[in-house]
């Protein structure tokens, strides 16, 4: 993550590539194939730099390699946006990576243009991977009777909260927007930031879109998609209104315009903020921060005036994992591909996701060592709380790409004041139409 989340989620405008570990020397273990005449996979992931950005991933592949010294892994990456632009342009040109990462919608056309491998045998062939993920992780990316992918990772997204700056302003942390409300107010009066954002990154609002399910948007998407119901809806107002009360009362930094997702992570790592809109994929970095051990998480405030259930925790598949159906054409490959989905949801690719900070798709049978990692632990406890419902997935990852846009685009419009709140929610409606 983030969307994830996801969240983790659309982006600048570079592509950077990696070359992972094209001259790996690791011998042979006795899980590696013998004899095998070597084949190069090519990965192809939504970040610049996988290693910094996905170290999880990164690493994967290096224990990957290892195991598998006749399987070499051609690694690129670019940001999101850039990413699924020139994804699309592959797919035209019937030139996809063998691998690679994409957003649930466009997936979905792919498969349904008969672009992406069925996974379903891969899933039969190895019940015990299919028995340690979530079925509604599976499902979600189960379209035509095909399997067209397994999710990346876990979406795990809210606010990122610092306690020492609660305390140090005798600020209650949220749980309601009462709550967030009012802490706002305080903030803004001792000049401190309270939630960190950045909006020249528009996919960073998944707090935000947390909040909107809580004004029942799974309950209404079907019918605003069918025409029956509008974005611009009394409770969808109601929230859209709270997000610009929230700026009006110096919530946001003052520069949020000019800001990136990153700088705003910077803001409060750096203990210039009180919160952060963000997903566990941030745990390591804020794990490695001055701040990591007063560091919370919150699923985000409740609403008095919300519709349905208030507990709802963003924790939800992210973008799937996909395979260009192509590689089927050539039986080593497709082995390879086998293997690595094998290994990616392995418990082994697990430990690795955990030894990075990040929640395993799988379930995970190791523990976590509080002491070292304190804001994963943190992260886990939240996770492991009963009580609260988990969503079919994020809001933005449930409707098309243009409108997902549109609706990020929107609560940044409401959060830097260049929209009204129903002007930003007829903007969604608008992409709804088309």
């Amino acid at each position: 993550m983030k969307n994830s989340f996801s969240a983790i989620l659309m982006a600048c405008l570079l592509i950077v590539s990696l070359a992972a570990c094209g001259s790996n020397t690791a011998p042979k273990n006795e899980s590696a194939s013998q004899g095998a005449a070597p084949v190069t996979l090519s990965i192809a992931m939504h970040v610049a730099n996988v290693k910094e950005q996905e170290p999880y991933m990164y690493g994967i592949i290096q224990k990957f390699q290892e195991k598998y010294p006749d399987i070499k892994i051609d690694l690129t990456g670019a940001e999101t946006q850039e990413h699924v632009k020139k994804i699309k342009m592959m797919s035209q040109s019937g030139n996809l990576p063998d691998v690679f990462w994409m957003l649930p919608a466009p997936a979905k056309e792919m498969n349904q243009a008969g672009l992406l491998l069925d996974l379903t045998d891969f899933l039969k062939n190895n019940p015990e991977i299919a028995a340690s993920m979530d079925t509604e992780m599976i499902s979600g990316y189960q379209d035509g009777g095909k399997q067209f992918g397994l999710p990346y990772q876990a979406l795990v997204t809210g606010l990122w909260y610092n306690k020492a700056l609660f305390d140090q302003y005798n600020v209650k942390v949220p749980e309601t927007y009462e709550e967030l409300l009012a802490a706002a107010k305080v903030f803004k009066a001792n000049d401190i930031v309270t939630i960190a954002k950045g909006s020249k990154d528009t996919f960073s609002t998944w707090a935000f879109l947390g909040m909107l399910t809580r004004y029942g948007f799974f309950d209404k998407i079907g019918d605003i998609e069918s025409g029956k119901e509008k974005f611009n809806n009394p409770d969808f107002l109601k929230l859209f209104n709270k997000i610009d009360e929230l700026r009006v009362n110096g919530a946001f930094p003052d520069n949020v315009s000019t800001l990136s997702y990153f700088q705003a992570v910077e803001m409060f790592t750096a203990g210039k903020a009180a919160m952060l809109d963000a997903g566990v994929w941030e745990t390591k970095k804020i794990e490695g921060s001055p701040i990591a051990k007063t560091v919370g998480f919150s699923w985000g405030p409740t609403f008095s005036d919300g519709v349905g259930n208030q507990k709802i925790a963003m924790a939800v598949a992210a973008a799937p994992l996909v395979t260009s159906a192509k590689v089927k054409e050539d039986p080593a490959k497709y082995d390879a591909v086998q293997k690595f989905f094998a290994f990616f949801y392995s418990q082994e690719g697990a430990a690795v996701m955990a030894e990075n900070e990040a929640p395993p798709v799988v379930k995970y049978t190791g523990t976590v060592d509080k002491e070292k990692y304190p804001v994963y632990a943190e992260v886990i406890s939240k996770l492991n709380e009963p009580g609260w419902e988990r969503p079919k997935a994020q809001p933005d990852l449930v409707v098309s790409e243009a409108v997902a846009n549109q609706l990020n685009d929107s609560i940044y419009g409401v959060i830097n004041g260049i929209y009204k709140p129903e002007q930003a929610l007829d903007l969604i409606d608008q992409k709804v139409a088309k």
